[in-house]
């Protein structure tokens, strides 16, 4: 994997851990739409920072010849 691949990943992590602790801020008294709003962003992140890097993985594979 590439060093960009690899700080992809790192940020998807990063996002899922985010929204974890978001999601238990409805147990500090967190407001729930500050809770919902960034969740969904964070799993948004998450998402598409792992499409991306696997994207980038699929056209290496087929790009050696």
């Amino acid at each position: 994997m590439s060093a960009f691949q690899n700080i992809l990943i790192i940020v998807s992590i990063i996002a899922l851990i985010v929204m974890l602790v978001l999601i238990l801020g409805l147990s500090w008294g967190v407001s729930f739409q500050a809770v919902a709003v960034g969740g969904v962003t964070c799993f948004a992140i998450a998402v598409a920072s792992t499409v991306i890097a696997l994207c980038i993985g699929v056209v290496g594979i087929f790009s050696r010849d």
